[in-house]
């Protein structure tokens, strides 16, 4: 891959978080105590040599107003899997999570996506690649997208259902999607938003409730501790070898319902294989966006999402920015 095509931006990721640091110092040291769950500490690192890697790859020219560029996500797509894999070759960059006799699926975020509209495009640059790299369209089930881009043609057909018998998870049970099943590899594509409920619906929400059958009942305390909880089940997170979250549209105010005037227009996709750190590094964009773009009188800027530290404590990923090594790529034009 050209080196042109590559530049890292550090000055952008001193200028995302260094406003946003002694805010979390000062909460961490005032905030009242929370209640703690029984879960596994897996974290133990206290000098940092143990990072999780998130890559935010930008498409200057990705998207412009309501148009998306596919042949700049294609391009997107192929640096994210070469930097998350440490690969220069892009075909084995996806071997290194999927196989060619895995059946995928590719599981969007169904929510507000006909408003937010990126998920069809970015569906059919994802198709591109995988094909391109050598993957069967049958091997191939995309969840969660109601419109399909042509390249969808001869993909394995996702049938909206649930299984019959309830899974159990530590604060409650439910009826799983039949399509989990079905599947033996996960790629983890959810649309970055607001929730005026949980705080954020990102990586970790987009494997969660709407996979679960009559999920309502748990959307009291933001979610938490459900989110991780509904994750973590050895029926889903196994399955789960990649994140790429869509961030070329944020809804950083008023989600799930989309109101245009606050969609921020970021243009880019964010790959990582742990799914805290995503969300992690998700919530401060949208943090970001929030202090930058207008909001409505009384509206907080700096939103909390509780169920991130519980899925750190139950092992599933780093929410603490000591323990993220995060980079912006901006891909250059030739």
């Amino acid at each position: 891959m050209p080196n042109h095509l590559l530049r890292i931006n550090s000055r952008r990721i001193l200028y995302s978080f260094l406003p946003v640091l002694p805010l979390l110092v000062l909460l961490s040291a005032s905030a009242p105590a929370q209640t703690t769950y029984s879960y596994r500490h897996a974290i133990d690192d206290p000098l940092g040599q143990q990072k999780s890697p998130v890559y935010e790859i930008y498409g200057q020219y990705a998207v412009r107003g309501s148009k998306i560029h596919i042949a700049s996500l294609r391009v997107m797509f192929d640096i994210g899997i070469t930097q998350v894999a440490h690969m220069d070759n892009v075909s084995q960059a996806w071997r290194c999570f999927i196989h060619d006799d895995d059946i995928i699926a590719l599981k969007f975020t169904r929510t507000a996506s006909r408003q937010i509209s990126t998920n069809q495009d970015v569906a059919a640059a994802l198709l591109e690649c995988l094909y391109q790299a050598g993957f069967k369209p049958e091997n191939i089930m995309l969840v969660g997208l109601d419109d399909l881009p042509s390249q969808a043609q001869g993909t394995r057909p996702w049938h909206y259902g649930w299984q019959n018998k309830d899974v159990n998870f530590s604060t409650g049970c439910g009826r799983l999607a039949q399509w989990v099943d079905e599947v033996t590899a996960i790629i983890n594509i959810p649309t970055l938003m607001d929730d005026n409920i949980m705080g954020l619906r990102g990586t970790l929400a987009n494997l969660s409730f709407p996979l679960l059958k009559q999920p309502a009942r748990l959307y009291i305390n933001n979610g938490d501790p459900f989110i991780p909880e509904i994750y973590a089940l050895p029926q889903i997170r196994p399955k789960v070898r990649l994140h790429i979250a869509n961030a070329l549209r944020i809804l950083y105010y008023g989600g799930p319902q989309v109101q245009q005037k606050y969609l921020d227009e970021n243009s880019s996709l964010i790959f990582s294989t742990d799914p805290v750190a995503l969300d992690r590094i998700g919530l401060e964009l949208i943090r970001r966006d929030r202090r930058e773009f207008p909001l409505p009188r009384l509206a907080e800027v700096n939103i909390e999402v509780p169920y991130l530290q519980t899925a750190q404590t139950m092992g599933l990923g780093y929410q603490d920015l000591n323990f993220i090594e995060y980079r912006h790529i901006k891909m250059e034009k030739d």
